[in-house]
């Protein structure tokens, strides 16, 4: 028997986020779901709270995880009209949160996908406050292939930390591809906008999600999406990350001396820094050892995996390896 909605959450020892996760889930407004949690051997209690709520927990090895071909996994199993993808860190504000998601999905049939709104929690870092409002501000957006001349790369952007996808749709493309590193989610609104289908920012659909990380833990996030820009030269070509990335700058510099935290500034720099060299190390990944890229990235799995190991230098032969 289908559902309205199916909501696949990927974990790895997330006995910390679980339990508000899941009461914040239980408690939206929309009552016709199922939850499936797909978790990658945790070694904490994860799987034991997922059954205390009653919801369908799928094992599988942390060695098989990807990004995509773990979420297709999941969405294999699903019943749901609509496939909702939640992060275990993603925590929703209210208990609109799904009402919100889906509602253009239901409204306007060329929509494809949705994604929410990304709130930094109150302990985030003030620069990392300032970059989830830089990319999630308060204001909704439909965007599809006009678009592209003046968003580019960013008409695809979108976050499966928090989106939903209609399922019918979903499943003709293939769901996500199976090969990339991260960044799967911008790579299917890419397909479906090429294809003429539309994406849509909810705005009113909001999370609590943000990341505290180091130095190092940015440069290594940075060489994955190098990484991945490397593998998908279709989509590289309408990104323009280096000019985006000095506009970031300069707005997140304004915003620290407006809000009167100009000792911040050191630390964007650095931060612009690791973010800019594990960019470029990425992007140039086929000139380096796996070994190097597997202690450099965030994703280890993929260099033991056979699209890392191989580390394929022909990128229209990526485009063709799908959901295996």
């Amino acid at each position: 028997m289908s559902t309205r909605l199916s909501i696949i959450i990927p974990t790895l020892n997330a006995g910390e986020y679980l339990p508000n996760l899941l009461e914040k889930l239980f408690s939206q407004t929309i009552d016709d779901k199922e939850i499936i949690v797909i978790d990658s051997m945790s070694d904490d209690d994860t799987t034991e709270i997922a059954r205390s709520f009653g919801v369908t927990v799928k094992p599988i090895s942390r060695r098989e995880f990807n990004h995509g071909r773990t979420r297709n996994v999941a969405a294999d199993d699903a019943s749901g009209e609509y496939l909702v993808f939640l992060t275990q860190d993603a925590l929703p504000v209210d208990d609109h949160l799904l009402e919100n998601l889906i509602a253009p999905l239901e409204n306007d049939g060329q929509i494809a996908a949705s994604y929410g709104r990304q709130i930094a929690y109150e302990h985030a870092y003030p620069i990392e406050k300032f970059i989830r409002g830089f990319n999630y501000p308060e204001e909704s957006r439909t965007k599809e292939k006009s678009d592209i001349p003046v968003l580019g790369v960013k008409t695809f952007f979108c976050s499966n930390a928090c989106a939903a996808y209609r399922r019918d749709v979903f499943r003709a493309f293939g769901g996500f591809r199976g090969d990339t590193i991260m960044n799967e989610d911008m790579e299917y609104f890419y397909r479906a906008v090429m294809a003429g289908y539309k994406v849509h920012y909810a705005a009113d659909a909001q999370v609590w999600h943000s990341h505290n990380y180091t130095l190092f833990e940015q440069f290594r996030r940075y060489v994955d999406i190098g990484v991945f820009f490397s593998n998908n030269p279709d989509l590289a070509a309408y990104s323009r990350n280096e000019t985006e990335g000095i506009r970031y700058i300069l707005a997140a510099a304004r915003h620290l001396i407006d809000n009167n935290e100009p000792w911040q500034l050191p630390h964007l720099l650095l931060d612009s820094l690791a973010r800019f060299l594990g960019y470029r190390a990425g992007k140039n990944y086929r000139l380096l050892p796996v070994k190097y890229m597997e202690y450099i990235s965030m994703n280890k799995a993929y260099w033991l995996s056979q699209e890392g190991c191989g580390k394929i230098k022909d990128p229209e032969h990526m485009r063709h390896l799908g959901r295996s």
